[in-house]
């Protein structure tokens, strides 16, 4: 149930805020490390579908925070949570590469999602279990793709 309280209504612009500046440091991020190198080296698929993976992660984040509580977009901050995982596995994996540069991202849509499900009543721990299971999907088919290749 969703609050129509002015105290309610500034925590809902504060969500929306994290998320738009987590997408613009998601994109900034993909296109400098993007920049970077492919001057160096030619960009073989994989670098670039991780790099577009973590935009296309925020993206989805941000457009249910900010599609939040209209009738259209009912997932209940699901997809926030699952791309706050897919975030924070990528995060943890290539932190000895460009990982580590996604935390911040990572760290804003977490916040949002929090203060989303504080805002809705919403049961966190489900949530957080929802992040944690996208996080050890992504996980697993990060380590089979590197396997792989």
């Amino acid at each position: 149930m969703q609050n129509s309280s002015p105290s309610s209504a500034s925590t809902r612009n504060f969500e929306r805020f994290l998320a738009v500046i987590a997408v613009t440091l998601s994109l900034i991020i993909s296109v400098r490390i993007w920049l970077a190198f492919s001057q160096q080296q030619p960009m073989w698929p994989l670098p670039d579908l991780y790099l577009l993976e973590m935009l296309a992660a925020s993206t989805l984040a941000m457009l249910e925070i900010l599609g939040n509580g209209r009738k259209q977009f009912r997932s209940h901050g699901i997809l926030t949570w699952i791309a706050v995982g897919i975030l924070l596995a990528f995060v943890v994996i290539g932190a000895w590469s460009i990982g580590f540069f996604f935390a911040p991202v990572a760290g804003l849509l977490a916040i949002a999602a929090i203060w989303s499900d504080r805002r809705h009543g919403r049961n966190l721990v489900v949530h957080l279990g929802i992040g944690l299971a996208a996080a050890l999907v992504q996980a697993a088919l990060m380590l089979a793709v590197i396997h792989l290749v």
